[in-house]
């Protein structure tokens, strides 16, 4: 059985039952809807901004002015986006664990040189309790149970 054409709409434009954008094989252009987000340095940076910031995709697309779903597929298209995000939320932790042992070190920080201490090697605050008498246990004849 033949794949039936598609319909032509009356009103010119793209046929119905055509969903995908198409590429026109007489002008090699793509003919369709344009990208909402495409991976310029603009976008990258936001995005960038963005994941150092820590925030939500579903803020990121508001920000960006897209659907969640644009975003989630211009994230599928483009791993590139994933990887701009990950380097702001990297870049981040970096600063912040620097800001930290500045703190702690040049600052001489007492909470935080304990803090650091215990994260980073392996500190605890140990309670030692001994027993230093003897344990007597006295139970009487009307408290017992048989």
């Amino acid at each position: 059985m033949e794949n039936p054409e598609p319909k032509k709409n009356p009103k010119g434009g793209r046929p119905k039952g055509s969903t995908k954008a198409k590429i026109d094989p007489f002008r090699e252009v793509r003919v369709g809807r344009p990208d909402v987000l495409v991976p310029d340095e603009k976008t990258m940076k936001a995005l960038r901004r963005y994941g150092a910031a820590n925030v939500s995709y579903e803020t990121m697309a508001a920000n960006l002015g897209v659907s969640l779903t644009a975003l989630n597929n211009f994230r599928k298209k483009w791993p590139e986006v994933d990887i701009a995000i990950d380097q702001g939320r990297s870049n981040i932790d970096i600063d912040i664990a620097v800001a930290q042992i500045d703190v702690a070190v040049k600052k001489r920080n007492p909470q935080m040189l304990i803090w650091l201490g215990k994260q980073r090697l392996g500190q605890t605050d140990k309670v030692e309790t001994k027993n230093t008498g003897d344990i007597s246990i006295h139970i009487d004849a009307e408290d017992a149970q048989v």
